[in-house]
Parts: structure tokens; sequence; C-alpha cells
């Protein structure tokens, strides 16, 4: 591979490592589904139980597939125990995910069009966001892709174009080996989104011929061996897993009919316009959508071909969720095929007519309009905040909104002018990027330079992930509990019981950082429900009643709660005695001894 050829692929690694390799030691990890995924890889690893999750030291957490515990925990493994451990493997997969779409587009694109491609992905908003957090999305849609990378170039090229490993084809093996590890990844949805859009497609172009060149019986029988063992070893360490696990974490949740019902979902109109953040920067060029459609439904051209499948694959992976429950982060899956075809916009953008360069002209500079607003925008709520009453602490800025917690990004509604003020520099240095950088690639854009325009937004969009990254570190206190794990973990002594006043999900970081049992007063709610009721499980709840008996008992007793259900408790209890160990982001531990 010559100098030319390795040009892209350098680019798309050094982006990926000054954005993801960059960030992925901070924050800690986050109270709830965070947390206590990354305390499912570390009770793996100690208990060498690779069969069962286990959350809370040994409750089981049947809920999701193992993938991604699995490469976490060699990880740890080979590393150590540390935040950037366990998240290496989704790290890893977010580059691959972005080579994978740069041999994807350069194969139907171009060259230009599959870096560009896989530059869209490895910037935009989405999938950083996305993989802040430790769960398997990007797992689950890199096998997606490769599995219908895998079906168009079976579609699309001959089958004297690819070697065979004996008489298997690998474009064969390779569709059903990656739709084999979706499934280990998240379950059914896996092969439930490969297998709809690959039959949606189809049906829709009327090539039933297709199946005749996908050879199905070697590639079942590679589904089976790759997907079947750890489902019968689940099943038989746990009598009650395939009801478990396929009618009630399956069926039940996409219904919206599992109990406890410990999620939410987003609203429609939201889910679906959304992705014009989660694509941003590059949703300046959604306009080119238009224009690459495909005009006939049975297109002949091997390039339509393509494109159609992609607005299928993201068509019925939407339809899917409108029926359905659907959280923000529902609609990674789809990120790869807005990658691909917008990087053929650019693509074409980069080497095409005078019409296309007007309206690329036009979306830049109202894209520039639009982030230079957001950026005055920041500058101002920073302003205001500053002329308004003094705080001691972020977390005294921020109000409460219980009711959108369940979705992912809830807490975005608790910001207000002084949370900007008390992060001033953050904030200027953010909008300094969203001023920026969109105006020099429109300054570019305007003298035909597309290449160094679109990497100007890709510059932008690194410091603008590193600017996500300092605020979700600045916010650490009031998102975790480390630091109070930390302390509790230092006063400890062997009996003592560490307690959250709600549901384990309200301070699950205690368990991560601690390796310490902790109970909860509200064990009706949330990931614990299930587990807690084994006939074997510790007895990890306790109700209010029990609690004030073991208080009074003189047994040394660690609360943790956050504010209001704390005021709440102390309220029926106004001759309870205590004092306060610590205090952090809004939360305390009172002890009684």
């Amino acid at each position: 591979m010559n100098s030319k050829n390795l040009f892209y692929p350098v680019i798309l690694i050094a982006a990926w490592s000054l954005i993801y390799l960059g960030t992925i030691s901070s924050p800690a990890f986050l109270d709830d589904a965070d947390s206590f995924h990354a305390e499912a890889v570390r009770e793996m690893v100690a208990s060498g139980n690779w069969t069962t999750l286990t959350i809370d030291n040994g409750i089981r957490y049947l809920e999701k597939a193992p993938l991604m515990y699995w490469l976490a925990a060699i990880s740890v493994s080979a590393f150590g125990l540390h935040e950037w451990s366990i998240r290496l493997p989704l790290a890893i997969f977010t580059l691959l995910f972005s080579l994978l779409l740069l041999c994807f587009g350069t194969r139907f694109w171009g060259k230009k069009g599959g870096f560009y491609s896989g530059l869209i992905f490895i910037t935009c908003l989405g999938p950083y966001a996305f993989t802040r957090i430790f769960l398997p999305d990007v797992m689950l849609s890199f096998f997606i892709a490769f599995c219908l990378y895998m079906y168009l170039l079976i579609l699309t090229e001959s089958g004297n174009e690819f070697k065979r490993t004996g008489p298997v084809d690998i474009r064969s093996a390779g569709l059903f080996a990656s739709a084999a590890l979706a499934v280990l990844t998240k379950g059914m949805i896996g092969i439930v989104f490969t297998g709809a859009i690959i039959f949606v497609h189809m049906l829709v172009t009327g090539n039933w011929k297709v199946l005749r060149r996908i050879q199905f019986g070697y590639g079942i029988i590679l589904f089976l061996l790759i997907a079947a063992p750890w489902h019968i070893a689940a099943g038989l360490a746990n009598s009650d897993f395939f009801w478990f696990y396929f009618i009630r974490e399956h069926l039940l949740r996409y219904l919206g009919m599992r109990y406890p019902k410990d999620y939410d979902t987003v609203p429609l109109w939201l889910f679906w316009t959304l992705h014009l953040v989660w694509l941003f920067p590059w949703s300046a060029f959604v306009w080119g959508l238009g224009r690459i459609f495909p005009r006939k439904l049975r297109p002949q051209e091997r390039t339509e071909q393509v494109v159609l499948l992609l607005f299928l694959w993201i068509f019925v992976i939407l339809t899917f969720f409108t029926f359905g429950t659907s959280q923000e982060y529902y609609t990674f899956p789809t990120l790869a095929a807005f990658a691909l075809l917008l990087g053929k916009v650019l693509s074409d953008l980069d080497s095409s007519d005078a019409k296309t360069h007007k309206w690329g002209i036009i979306s830049l500079g109202v894209t520039a309009g639009i982030t230079v607003i957001a950026g005055v925008g920041l500058i101002g709520l920073a302003w205001i905040g500053n002329h308004s009453a003094e705080v001691s602490s972020l977390s005294a800025t921020l109000t409460v909104n219980p009711e959108y917690y369940n979705l992912a990004f809830g807490h975005m509604h608790d910001l207000t002018p002084a949370t900007f003020a008390l992060l001033a520099p953050l904030v200027y240095r953010t909008a300094a990027y969203l001023i920026i950088g969109p105006l020099f690639a429109f300054f570019f854009a305007l003298w035909r330079r597309w290449m160094i325009s679109f990497l100007f937004l890709a510059a932008m969009m690194v410091g603008l992930t590193h600017s996500y990254n300092s605020g979700m570190v600045a916010f650490e206190p009031v998102l975790s509990s480390k630091n109070l794990a930390k302390i509790v973990e230092y006063y400890y002594r062997p009996g003592d019981k560490i307690v959250i006043n709600d549901f384990f999900e309200k301070g699950s970081t205690l368990n991560y950082y601690t390796g310490l049992p902790i109970y909860v007063m509200d064990s009706t709610f949330g990931v614990l429900w299930y587990g807690l009721q084994d006939p074997g499980a510790p007895k990890l709840g306790l109700d209010e009643n029990e609690l004030m008996t073991e208080w009074n008992s003189g047994k040394r007793i660690f609360l943790f709660s956050e504010k209001g259900p704390l005021k709440s408790f102390l309220e029926r209890h106004p001759d309870i005695s205590y004092r306060t160990l610590a205090h952090d982001g809004g939360k305390k531990v009172i002890v009684n001894w």
C-alpha cells in the first residue's frame, strides 16, 4: 500500500485517537447503567463466571447479552481494573466502525466517498455522545453494518471476485457470523434488524435471485456455532433465563409492558428529528439525500442499488421503534447508513457541478449562522448567570426534573444560567469552537476547497468532543458518586452496612467503586428488583422500619441519599441521631456513629 492510499486511514485513526483515546480515562462511571454495567464486568473477572452476569456482589443480572462484558473483562484481565480498560473495547469498535465505513464507501462511492463516510461517523456528535455511557450499541451497530456490507457484496459482485475457504463463500460466512455476533451483543434485535432490512430490500426490488447466492446451509450452522452456546449455557445455569430474557426483556420491554417500567420513551417527533443533532455538523448536508434518492424502486445501476438499501436500512429501524419504546441512543444503528449516504453527498459535492456547489455553500452558510448564534447564546447565558445570585457549588445551580431522568440525556433539563456561569471558561471555549469552525469551513467552501472545508468541521468536532468530556468531568459529582464511595470505603469496617435511600441506580457507583454489597430502601423498582427475589439471593432490601431498628441497634450504617429523599426521611424521623460524614454533588452520606 503506497503513501497515498494510507493518507485517508491515517487521518481517520488520528481523529479517532484525539477524540476517543484522548477522553477514555474520564469521567468516572456514572450512576445508573454506566456503573452497574461496569460492575458486571468487575464481578465477572472476580468470580470467573462468564455465563451469568451479576451486580451488587452476586445479584443475578440476566437482562443483557454478554459480548460487551466479555471483551471488557478480557481488557481488565490484561490491563487491570480502570475506567479506561473497561471502556477500551467500545473505543476500539468505534475505530473499527470508521474503517469499515471507509472500506464500504470506497467500494461503492470511490476513495473520497469512503473517507468522508468514515470521517462523518468518527466526528459527528451521536457516536461520541452514545459511547460516553458503557452501552453495547456501537458494537451492535458495527455488526449490523458488517452484515449488510456482506449482503451488498453478494448482491452486487460476482462470486468469482471473492476467495472461498473450501466450499464456503466468505461473504456468506461474514454475513451469518456478524449477525450471530450482533445477537451476542444485544440479543435478538441483531438478527431482527439485519433480517428485516434484507427482506424489505428484496421485497421492494423483487431481487429474490440473490437468495440462491447466500449459502444458508453453511451460514446457519456458523450462526448457531457462534450464537447458541452462551444461550444454552445461560439456560442451563438459570431455569428462568429463557422466559426472562426473550419474553420479559425483548417482547414486553419493546411493547412497554415490562414490570417494573424503569425506562421511558422519547416522543416520536423528537426521536426522528434528533438525527439532526446526532449527525451534527454533517446534518448541514442532509439536503443532498434528496438528490441521491433512487428514482426507481428496482434500480439496475449498482450505486443506486446500494443507496436504496441504505435508505431502507434507516427506514426499517426507525419504523421498528416508532411502534415500540425508544430512547435517544436506540437510533445508533442508523448512523452508519446516514454516514455512508452523507459521505456520497460530500464526495459528489467535492467533484460535481456548480449547482451542487451553490447548495453546499448555502448549507454551510446557514450552519455557520446557526452555530454563531449558538456560540453567542452560550456566552450570553454565562453572562446572565454571572449576574444572578452567587452559589457555592455546581450542584446548587441545577434544577431538579426527575420526570426526565429515565431518558439518557434527561439531566439537560436541569441546567440554568448560573450553571453556565460557573463553567465560564469551558463555555467560552465551546462557543469559540462553534463560531470559528463553521465560519472557516464556509470561507473555504466559497473558494471550492471542499476537503479543507470538511476538515475544518472535523477539527471543530475534536474540540467540541473534548468540551463535552470536560463538561461531564465538571458534572461528575452530580452524575456519579465516586467521591462519596471512596470516603465510605475509607471508613468501612467489616459488618457495616451501606444503604441507598432509594433504588439501586440512584447510587450504583457506590457498588462499583467500593466493591461492597449495597442495601437499598426501594427494592420494588429498578435493576435489582428481579434478582433480589431469588430464594438464595442476599437480603439487600430494607424497608424504613428495618432501617430504623438497625440504626438504633448500634450497628454502623452509612446512609446515602439525594437531597430531596433525605429531607423527607429526616422529616419522618425528627428524633433520629446522625451526623453527616460527607456531601458532594447534592448528595450526602449520613452515619449513626
